[in-house]
Formats: C-alpha cells, sequence, structure tokens
C-alpha cells in the first residue's frame, strides 16, 4: 500500500478535518536526533522549528517484526484514549473497502468544540528488490519532509511548528499547522513500526465567539502523540 494515509479526511490524504466550514490541518514533526532517544517527556514537548535541520531529521531505532496485515483502527485505539480526545464524537471507519493491509477510523465532534481525531494503520509490502520495512522507512521519510514541507496543504494552512519524537515505535515525528480563517489547529503524529505506518490526525478549535480559538501546538500535538502511542503499544503486544 503505497498511497499515503492522510487519515480519517474524506477528501483523502490531506483534509481529515473537512467538516463544516472547518479545514484543518496539523502537520506532524521530524525525529530528533539520536541523543533525543534519552530525553525527558518535557524535553520532547518543547516546541521544535521546522527548519532545524539535522537535528529534526527522523533517525530509526531498530527494526521491528514485518506484518501482512493491519487490525481493525476503530479496535485498536483504546475507548478510554479516543473518549478523551474527543468527547461525545462519533465514530466510523473512513475507507469505502478496509482491506488487511489498511484501515482507518475517525471520531468526528462539531460545534462550539469542535474535535476530530483519526488513526490509520498500513502494512507496507515490499518491493523493487527492498524489505517491506525498507520501503515503510522510506515512506516514512517521504511523508516527513512532505508535511514538515506543508505540501498538499489548503490555502491559508500554514505550518507552525515541527520536531522529532522518540519512544513511540522506531521513528516518529509531529508536525502541527493552524488554518486561521477556520480557527482550527492539527496535529498529525506519524510513527512507524517494523513495515507499519501508524498516522494520527488530532484537530479542533473552540468557537465560543466570533473569533474562535484554534487548538493549541501543545494540546493537539500531545493528543495526536498519545493516540500514536496507544496504538503502537497495542501491537508491540500482539507482535
Amino acid at each position: 500500500m503505497s498511497g499515503r494515509r492522510r487519515a480519517a479526511r474524506p477528501a483523502g490524504r490531506r483534509g481529515r478535518l473537512v467538516a463544516a466550514a472547518c479545514a484543518a490541518v496539523f502537520v506532524v514533526v521530524g525525529i530528533g536526533a539520536v541523543a533525543w532517544v534519552f530525553l525527558g517527556h518535557d524535553q520532547i514537548h518543547q516546541p521544535r522549528s521546522r527548519d532545524a535541520g539535522a537535528e529534526s531529521s527522523p533517525m530509526s531505532t531498530g527494526q521491528g517484526s514485518e506484518r501482512d496485515a493491519v487490525p481493525s483502527a476503530c479496535d485498536t485505539l483504546s475507548k478510554s484514549v479516543a473518549d478523551k480526545l474527543a468527547p461525545g464524537a462519533d465514530r466510523s471507519a473512513t475507507l469505502a473497502t478496509q482491506s488487511d493491509e489498511h484501515s482507518e477510523c475517525a471520531w468526528s465532534r462539531y460545534g462550539s468544540r469542535t474535535r476530530q481525531l483519526s488513526v490509520e494503520l498500513r502494512a507496507l509490502a515490499a518491493g523493487g528488490g527492498a524489505s517491506a520495512t525498507d520501503t515503510a522507512t522510506r515512506t516514512f521519510s517521504d511523508e516527513w519532509h512532505a508535511d514538515r514541507d506543508g505540501k498538499d496543504l489548503s490555502d491559508g494552512v500554514k505550518v507552525r511548528d515541527s520536531r522529532g519524537v522518540s519512544g513511540v515505535g522506531e521513528q516518529a515525528y509531529v508536525v502541527y499547522t493552524v488554518d486561521a480563517s477556520a480557527a482550527i489547529g492539527e496535529a498529525i503524529a506519524n510513527a512507524r513500526l517494523g513495515n507499519v505506518l501508524i498516522t494520527v490526525h488530532y484537530s479542533g478549535g473552540d468557537h465560543l465567539d466570533a473569533a474562535g480559538t484554534p487548538l493549541s501546538s501543545h494540546t493537539a500535538g500531545d493528543g495526536a502523540l498519545e493516540a500514536a502511542r496507544d496504538v503502537v503499544s497495542k501491537l508491540e503486544s500482539h507482535s
């Protein structure tokens, strides 16, 4: 499955938060240098500029077992995590045809406190003389560069933060974007575990007044990473 994973958005890879008039896009950031692996939680969540260069480039910390299939995304994320990040949201599979290698699920709630959460799982196959893990690693790198650079973003949506993350699978990053016109902030967390890519979109905003307030980088990024960690831990426990 080489197609890009932009989870839960009916419009494909980039649009998960297209609902009502909200076009939210969070983008996820690159992994820090090897030294980051030993950083504590507070340090991991310090904002990183997307221009941080080599220091923010995702780096592999190992190679896990390869999988031919992924479980249901709707069933893999813990209900407690989904309820925390998107309370009262409706849950639905977002692919017209789920397959053994690809599964997506979204939790959506609109109104004065808009929240959208999506999880996508992709098991990449070997090809062109490369192993499945090598293919996933290359795809992960391509997606990191695209997310960091804000490719395919709608007009008015800007990358505001990107950073590398350790301790979530073998490679991970989180990117944060803001749609100022819709007052929506979105984080994309992308992680690799062997040949499986786990992509989480978490977006929203509080629209209690005319201006509205986008979900902050801290709230969106931490939420996306919490969901990604939860899914990774489930996959690791069933490897």
